[in-house]
């Protein structure tokens, strides 16, 4: 089984330096988690690797920490270019709030391979809270583009085996007939280990739900689509 954390590379974006809440940003997530819909998804085609990408895809995740601190990721779908797919990742903390593309080129080759070098990042593009976009390409990229690949390793999530996790509920519906994958990854020299639920209907990576086995991080699918996502730059 292959193994896949997009919960760590979503975290990458969300980790803060500031030392306390701003609350107004907090004020700004409190909506994202009093949504409670009771849509239900009927258990159909067995997740063992998301649906093909395509442009306008979206996924909303919430994420809970032990200690209640609470965060939104939105990653979208939002281009092509050169042959790759332009995502973008929308982070919502408690302290911070940013955006970030990157022009990434080769998955679908790596769900296929398994093998994580097939993954092309070709620029990055950080948008400030200043609405400045500052682009990372060329020598300046290839310092980071490791750290970056590293990361980007969650986007394969592609599973040999099908244990049925049965039917999970989340603010953006219940959805029947998940898989259920565990999973284990390295983050910054710390060994992250996780349970994760998928199903096929949901656009990018296929994730209903994560929960650490700590028990310190849980994240849940908020909001989903498959066509509307469109660039915030």
């Amino acid at each position: 089984m292959k193994k896949a954390f997009f919960a760590v590379f979503l975290t990458l974006f969300v980790v803060s330096c500031g030392p306390s809440a701003n609350p107004q940003l907090k004020a700004k997530i409190s909506p994202y988690f009093t949504q409670d819909s009771s849509t239900r998804i009927r258990a159909s085609k067995k997740f063992y690797s998301p649906m093909p990408l395509a442009i306008g895809q979206y996924a909303v995740y919430g994420t809970i920490e032990d200690d209640g601190t609470r965060s939104i990721t939105k990653t979208s779908i939002v281009g092509r270019e050169a042959g790759g797919w332009i995502y973008e990742s929308y982070t919502l903390s408690e302290t911070q709030e940013g955006t970030v593309q990157m022009l990434i080129r080769g998955l679908e080759k790596v769900r296929k391979s398994g093998n994580i070098d097939d993954i092309e990042l070709l620029w990055v593009k950080i948008k400030g809270e200043d609405g400045k976009v500052e682009k990372l390409e060329g020598p300046v990229l290839m310092m980071a583009k490791s750290l970056y690949k590293k990361h980007l390793s969650g986007l394969d999530v592609t599973v040999s085996q099908y244990v049925n996790g049965g039917t999970i509920k989340v603010p953006a519906g219940s959805f029947a007939g998940t898989n259920m994958v565990k999973s284990e990854v390295t983050f910054w020299g710390k060994k992250y280990k996780s349970t994760g639920w998928y199903h096929y209907k949901v656009p990018i990576n296929g994730m209903v739900k994560s929960v650490t086995d700590d028990g310190d991080s849980t994240m849940v699918l908020l909001e989903y689509g498959t066509r509307g996502a469109k660039s915030s730059f």
